[in-house]
């Protein structure tokens, strides 16, 4: 369980600091979405084989993307379109990280 606990920490600073940022208008800021997809990836691998992830990190795993792309409104072209491009492959992460395998009706 300390492992759930560091990597779920990890991913509240992480995405914290994207998306302060550009609720901020910062602009997107390259190093710290390059962080944020580092620590979901580490999120998949840890989370692989877990039948639950804590609260927090699924508040944290639903919020990624909607908040993201209300950032990106603020932002006037090319900028909104390279946020919304980043919120896409944050979505697939995000799916990477709760993937379940199983089958629905069987």
């Amino acid at each position: 369980m300390r492992e759930m606990a560091d990597v779920t920490a990890q991913l509240v600073d992480a995405s914290g600091d994207f998306l302060v940022a550009l609720r901020s208008n910062e602009g997107f800021q390259q190093d710290l979405y390059d962080r944020l997809v580092g620590v979901l990836r580490d999120c998949a691998r840890e989370w692989r084989e877990a039948d639950v992830v804590s609260k927090l990190a699924a508040d944290v795993l639903v919020s990624i993307v909607p908040a993201s792309w209300a950032a990106a409104e603020s932002y006037a072209e090319p900028e909104r379109q390279r946020i919304m491009a980043a919120s896409f492959a944050l979505y697939e992460l995000v799916g990477e990280c709760v993937y379940a395998d199983h089958q629905f009706g069987s």
